[in-house]
């Protein structure tokens, strides 16, 4: 089935939880559950009360405007591009029914189509997704837990104050500040966070990386260091360029823009994506120039790179927007998210499915909400304290 027509029978359900289907919707829906009987399987696993009230508590800690705005991202991809006029009250509904329909999308969005009707997964205790974690090491030596500080100034490194506002760290820099220090960001497995740097650039960063950076552009260039994976959306300087230096001895030149990269050291693909401006990435006495929708994928086993055009950006910014899109996936690459983002260990037992998998899920969902809809898709898992047994 068509991730089009999935997102319309997830709409659907959404609607009759909300008690708001048409007579015509009704029918259509009756018909697809009695079209396959794990339709009705799943069916009955939406809608019942502990999946909703899952549902209704992410849409809460969501604005109807922050949602809604998500919702057509995601929906991007899937949808032509139209202007809609809503009134406030039925773009609530709206928002509301849309972030439902990605929410319960993942209990039959995974392919291959054959749909088993398992046990669910049990946990002696719940996993729980990540959230806004990291540490800042200062010029000093001094380590700061940033998610156990309350909002405030954190240090002052030199002429540069830093300070922590709703779970975004932001150096502030005086025009006159002179002195070369560098500070380092890092998130733990089960963590993310928000920076904005001396000049003005925003980065996110994802699970398991770290950013290492000086506290103040000083020199002729902005040289920032990566680990792991990271959002940037840079601030223009055409006196003084920017650069990303990753630990593979491969460095992005910027040249004003907003891009991802992914260079995890357990990923066998090193990927940068280009969402806007343009890049320039370097290794070995190579480069490859990009452009906006480019990705650029350098195989660190054979030591290849290449450009593929017309990426699907939203799939690979996903995890900024608190989701999880995956897109023809074996099951190691998908456990490999997961374990960064629950902070758990995997281990593989026999033979594993070697077929690949889709689906939308979100990464507000705790770990056992995941699983069951992964095990939907023919994976079975074990877990046993916070690790995870695959088979």
């Amino acid at each position: 089935m068509e991730i089009e027509k999935l997102l319309h029978f997830a709409n659907l359900i959404s609607k009759q939880i909300n008690e708001v289907l048409t007579a015509e919707e009704q029918q259509e829906l009756k018909e697809w559950i009695e079209a396959n009987p794990s339709n009705g399987i799943l069916f009955e696993e939406i809608t019942k009360a502990n999946a909703q009230d899952s549902a209704i508590e992410f849409m809460n800690s969501l604005s109807v405007d922050k949602a809604w705005n998500n919702v057509k991202m995601a929906l991007k991809e899937t949808q032509s591009t139209q202007t809609i006029k809503i009134s406030t009250p039925q773009k609530k509904y709206f928002a509301w029914s849309a972030v439902a329909a990605l929410l319960i999308i993942g209990f039959f969005i995974w392919k291959p189509n054959h749909i088993k009707s398992t046990t669910s997964v049990a946990t002696p205790i719940e996993i729980t997704p990540g959230s806004n974690k990291a540490t800042l090491t200062l010029a000093d030596g001094r380590i700061i837990s940033l998610d156990s500080l309350s909002n405030g100034g954190i240090a002052a490194e030199g002429n540069v104050q830093v300070i922590k506002m709703d779970g975004i760290v932001q150096y502030n820099t005086s025009n006159n500040n002179n002195e070369i220090a560098y500070n380092t960001i890092q998130t733990p497995k089960g963590g993310k966070y928000q920076l904005i740097l001396g000049d003005g650039t925003v980065v996110w960063l994802n699970a398991a990386s770290s950013l290492r950076f000086p506290v103040a552009f000083v020199a002729d260039e902005r040289l920032v260091e990566l680990k792991g994976e990271a959002y940037f959306e840079v601030k223009k300087d055409a006196k003084k360029p920017f650069r990303v230096s990753l630990e593979n001895g491969s460095q992005i030149e910027v040249k004003g823009t907003s891009f991802n990269i992914n260079a995890y050291h357990d990923e066998e693909l090193l990927k940068t994506t280009l969402l806007e401006g343009k890049i320039n990435f370097l290794f070995d006495g190579r480069s490859k120039s990009l452009l906006p929708g480019q990705q650029l994928r350098y195989d660190k086993v054979i030591n290849e790179m290449h450009l593929v055009d017309d990426v699907a950006i939203n799939e690979e910014i996903a995890w900024k927007n608190d989701l999880f899109i995956f897109k023809s996936m074996d099951v190691k690459s998908i456990m490999r998210i997961i374990s960064r983002w629950y902070d758990i260990d995997v281990v593989y037992q026999g033979k594993i499915n070697p077929e690949t998998f889709s689906g939308i899920v979100s990464s507000k969902s705790n770990l056992s909400q995941v699983l069951k809809i992964m095990e939907a898709g023919g994976i079975q898992f074990k877990i046993e304290g916070r690790k995870i047994v695959v088979f």
